[in-house]
C-alpha cells in the first residue's frame, strides 16, 4: 500500500506538472539530455559493453559526488580486476564529469523511479550489486532491485539536519526502502544514528568514515595561476545569492590589499551570465577562465569551465567555500583543507556537518556568521601571513589524520562483491 501510494502520488505529481515539463524539453535542451535513458532506453552499446558479465553498478548523482568516489572505484577495480563497472549519475554535468574522470565501462543516466523505468533498467543490466553513493534514496529502484535479490550497499552515507526533517514525513515509506538495503556505511556516528531512526536495522549500519578526505590532491600545475602576482582569495561553489556580498568584500578588501585578486566559481555553469552582470554593475574588470591562453589580464577570474576548481585551491591564500552563506547546506570544504589552505565558510554548512566540524575544531576551518565576519578574517589572514600558514597547515593536518574510510568501504563491499 506505501507503494501504491507513492506512484500514486508521482502519477499525479507527473499530470499536474506536464504542462511545466513540456514548456523546459522544448525551450531548455538540458532537460532533453539524456531524457531517453532516464525513461527506459539504456544503449545496447553500454550493456553490450558489459560482456555478459554481471556488472557492478555504481551511483553517483552529481560533479561532487563522481570527484569524491574516484579513489573508492580506483579500489574496487584494484581489487576485483576484470569485473565491469556501470556508472549511473543524476546531472548532466555529473554524467560529463563520470566519463571524464571514472574509468567505468559504461555510463549512464539515472532511470527516473518510475516502476517501468526502473524495472526495464535491473533488468537489461542485470548488477551484481548496486552501490547508491551518500544518500540517494530512490524507492522504487531500491524495492526493484531488493525483490530480485540484488545487494544494495549505501556508501559515505549521509543525513543532513535539512534531510533529516523531510525525510522524517515519509518514515513509514523509508522504512520499507530501508528493508532492501543490505548495507548502510556511514560517515559518522550521527548519520548512523539518524538514519536508524529513520528506520534502518541497527545491524546493518556501521560507521565508516568520510571518503572524501581520502580524495586525491591535484598537483597539475596552471601557468597562468603561477604567473598571476598578488595573494589569491578563492571564492569556490558560489550559490545564488552570495557572489555580489562577496564581490563588494573583495572591492572593500582591494582597498588595504591592493594586489589580492579574486577567483569566483559559481556552482553551476548556468549561472555564468548572471555573475557577468554582478561583476558589471559593480565595476569590476574580470576574464573568464575559458577566454585566457597565457596570462590573466586583470584582478578577478571567473571560473566557467568544470572540473578546474580542485586544481586551483592550491593557488589560493585563503578559500571560501560557498552554499553556506545562504541556506543551500554548504558545499565540500575537504578539497582546500588538503591543499593546507585555511578555509572559511558560512553558518549553513548542514550538508558537510562533520566535515565542517572537524575543521573548525582542528582550528584550520573558520565557520563565520556573516559577511561581515568573513571580510574581517579574510583581512586578518591576508595582513598576518604566519597565522594564515599556521590554520592551512591545522586544516591539512586535519585532513590527513581523517583519512582510511576508502580502506574500511573497500572492506566492507568485499564480502558482497564475488
Amino acid at each position: 500500500m506505501i507503494f501504491f501510494l507513492y506512484n500514486l502520488i508521482l502519477f499525479l505529481s507527473l499530470l499536474l506538472l506536464s504542462p511545466i515539463i513540456l514548456f523546459k524539453l522544448i525551450f531548455d535542451k538540458r532537460y532533453r539530455i539524456g531524457l531517453s535513458e532516464r525513461l527506459r532506453n539504456i544503449p545496447d552499446a553500454v550493456i553490450g559493453a558489459m560482456s555478459g558479465q554481471r556488472p557492478i553498478w555504481f551511483h553517483a548523482a552529481s560533479v561532487g559526488e563522481v570527484i569524491a568516489s574516484q579513489k573508492l572505484l580506483e579500489g574496487i577495480r584494484e581489487r576485483f580486476p576484470g569485473r565491469r563497472l556501470l556508472v549511473s549519475t543524476f546531472t548532466p554535468t555529473g554524467n560529463e564529469a563520470a566519463r571524464e574522470k571514472l574509468k567505468a565501462d559504461g555510463v549512464i543516466f539515472l532511470p527516473l523511479d518510475f516502476p517501468w523505468a526502473v524495472n526495464m533498467a535491473v533488468k537489461k543490466i542485470n548488477p551484481s550489486i548496486l552501490i547508491l553513493m551518500e544518500t540517494e534514496l530512490w524507492p522504487n529502484l531500491i524495492r526493484k532491485a531488493g525483490s530480485i535479490g540484488i545487494p544494495l550497499v549505501v556508501v559515505n552515507g549521509r543525513i543532513s539536519d535539512r534531510s533529516y526533517g523531510k525525510y522524517w514525513f515519509i518514515s513509514p515509506l523509508l522504512k520499507k526502502v530501508f528493508e532492501s538495503i543490505t548495507l548502510f556505511l556511514m560517515q559518522s556516528e550521527g548519520d548512523a544514528g539518524r538514519i536508524i531512526t529513520l528506520g534502518a536495522e541497527a545491524s546493518r549500519v556501521t560507521v565508516t568514515g568520510n571518503i572524501k578526505f581520502d580524495m586525491e590532491l591535484k598537483n597539475s600545475r596552471i601557468s597562468f595561476m603561477e604567473k598571476w602576482e598578488g595573494p589569491v582569495f578563492i571564492a569556490g561553489s558560489t550559490r545564488m545569492g552570495e557572489d555580489s556580498p562577496l564581490l563588494d568584500i573583495y572591492r572593500e578588501l582591494r582597498e588595504k590589499h591592493p594586489f589580492l585578486k579574486l577567483v569566483i566559481a559559481p556552482r553551476h555553469l548556468e549561472r555564468i551570465k548572471e555573475v557577468e552582470g554582478i561583476l558589471e554593475e559593480k565595476g569590476l574588470q574580470y576574464v573568464r577562465r575559458s577566454q585566457i591562453k597565457e596570462r590573466i589580464e586583470g584582478t578577478v577570474l571567473l571560473l566557467d569551465t568544470l572540473g578546474e576548481l580542485a586544481s586551483m585551491y592550491k593557488y589560493a591564500d585563503v578559500v571560501f567555500m560557498g552554499g553556506s552563506l545562504v541556506p543551500v547546506g554548504g558545499h565540500n570544504p575537504v578539497e582546500p583543507a588538503g591543499y593546507g589552505r585555511p578555509v572559511l565558510f558560512g553558518p549553513h554548512m548542514e550538508n558537510f556537518r562533520e566535515s565542517a566540524r572537524i575543521l573548525t575544531e582542528s582550528g584550520g576551518g573558520i565557520m563565520v556568521t556573516d559577511e561581515a565576519e568573513l571580510k574581517g578574517w579574510v583581512d586578518k589572514l591576508l595582513s598576518d601571513k604566519e597565522l594564515c600558514g599556521s590554520l592551512g597547515e591545522k586544516a591539512r593536518e586535519a585532513v590527513l589524520k581523517n583519512q582510511g574510510a576508502t580502506e574500511r568501504t573497500l572492506d566492507a563491499l568485499s564480502r558482497y562483491i564475488k
